[in-house]
């Protein structure tokens, strides 16, 4: 005879199997948008007038 905690766990596991399966499904779809959605950049900004910050020694 099965317990309770046993039942959960079954279950759990067959939550955890097609969750992971959907997820795997739309990875193709997903992916492509992903990449243009604010990437982070290692840019610094570049001063507005290089010309006058180097007239200020």
């Amino acid at each position: 005879m099965m317990s309770f905690t046993d039942y959960a766990g079954v279950a759990g596991l067959i939550a955890a199997t097609a969750v992971a399966i959907w997820m795997l499904r739309n990875h193709r779809t997903i992916a492509p948008t992903a990449r243009h959605r604010g990437a982070p950049t290692l840019r610094l900004p570049r001063p507005t007038r290089p010309e006058r910050a180097s007239s200020r020694r």
